[in-house]
Formats: C-alpha cells, sequence, structure tokens
C-alpha cells in the first residue's frame, strides 16, 4: 500500500514531504454560544468556526533511503530553509493529505534537530489553520441577522467572470466561493474549462475564467 502524499502548495509548487510522517490529525469546530431564554433555560445557538490546528513530526533524510518518497531532496537544508522562510514571510500555503485534508495554513512554528550523526534531520511542523478576515465577518453578520440559516450557500453564477488567484487559494475553495460547491466535480471541471492540467496545481496571479454554472456540465 503506498504512503499517503504529504503536501505543502507554495507559490503554485508542490513541495512534498520527503518521509510520510507516522500521523495526523485534523478537525472542524465552531464556538457554540449559550445563551440564558426565560421559560427554556440554557439554549445552544451556532458559533463562529474555529481556526484548527496541528504539528507534524517529520524527518528530513541525507541519504537516500528505501522509505523515501518520490521526488524527495535528500539534502535537510533545503526543507529547513524553505520552512524557515515560510515562518518568516508569514505567507499562506495549502495543506494536503493525501485526499483526507486540505486546508489554507500558516507555518506557525518550525524546529529542528540532529541526533544520530547521520546528518538526517528531526523536525517538527506546527500548523495554524488561516481563515480570511472576510470569511470570519460573513458568518459572524449571517449569525447576527438570520439565526435559523446562517451559512447560505453561495448564489449560482449566470455570468461568465474571472478571477486571479491569491496565495493560498485552491480550486474547491474557489467553487465554493462562485458555486457554492466546492466538490471534485466543479474543480475538475474548471480546471479542465482553463485547460489546467493538474486541478491541485494553480499560483498566485494566475487568471481564472470562471463560468455559469450551466457551461460547467455539473450535474
Amino acid at each position: 500500500m503506498a504512503a499517503i502524499p504529504f503536501s505543502f502548495i507554495v507559490n503554485g509548487r508542490e513541495v512534498r514531504l520527503p518521509v510520510t510522517p507516522s500521523s495526523y490529525s485534523w478537525g472542524t469546530a465552531q464556538g457554540i454560544n449559550s445563551v440564558d431564554v426565560d421559560g427554556l433555560g440554557s439554549v445552544n445557538l451556532p458559533g463562529t468556526r474555529q481556526a484548527h490546528s496541528d504539528n507534524i513530526a517529520c524527518m528530513f533524510p541525507a541519504a537516500r533511503y528505501p522509505f523515501c518518497g518520490p521526488g524527495a531532496v535528500t539534502e535537510p537544508r533545503y526543507y529547513i530553509d524553505l520552512f524557515t522562510r515560510l515562518v518568516r514571510e508569514k505567507q499562506v500555503v495549502r495543506y494536503i493529505v493525501g485526499d483526507r485534508v486540505n486546508a489554507r495554513v500558516l507555518i506557525d512554528e518550525f524546529t529542528y534537530r540532529e541526533q544520530d550523526g547521520t546528518r538526517d534531520v528531526y523536525a517538527t511542523i506546527y500548523l495554524a489553520e488561516y481563515i480570511p478576515l472576510d470569511a470570519v465577518t460573513t458568518q459572524t453578520t449571517a449569525a447576527a441577522g438570520d439565526t435559523e440559516n446562517y451559512a447560505r450557500e453561495a448564489e449560482p453564477e449566470t455570468d461568465t467572470q474571472t478571477y486571479t488567484v491569491a496565495a493560498g487559494d485552491c480550486l474547491s475553495v474557489i467553487c465554493r466561493r462562485f458555486y457554492g460547491y466546492g466538490t471534485p466535480a466543479y474543480y475538475n471541471a474548471v480546471a479542465k474549462y482553463n485547460g489546467i492540467k493538474n486541478p491541485h496545481l494553480i499560483y498566485p496571479g494566475q487568471v481564472l475564467t470562471i463560468p455559469p454554472t450551466a457551461q460547467l456540465g455539473v450535474t
């Protein structure tokens, strides 16, 4: 059974961890608002989405071991420099674990060490999910004004539009924004419409054409 790839999309380029970490965790949560209502007692109302955080223990090999993944760079300094720069520049990147996690994150902290004289480096990457301020504001405003339906779906577009990719964007998030759905059927259709061979690789500054739903052929 093939190892699950752990990747980061940095400026439209995929950087895959050279050795698959032994474990990961991810999830989502909301801050439930509890209020006291006369005659009813405590009532729970929907809250605002809470950002997730995680840390990954990984290895940067100094030699090409049998357990190294495809494309592994056997110079630890390559990865050390990359993650150090991402912390310093506070850059939003896309974090992908196979088909199980696909999230925009910030590298909150990065630590590393050598321990056995092989020049292999053992590192811990601390991740913090990135939630754009406008998304938080929109959700909070909707929750305050409509407690029955605080998370409305996007209205399907009827006119062709363009969108300039921002750092950390992915097609699933863009489709969610324009069509209300970020499923593979939608982002694969948008990728095909724009001549993109790999729907997981888009880069900041790239201009996408966003056609109306009817032109995507998604059912």
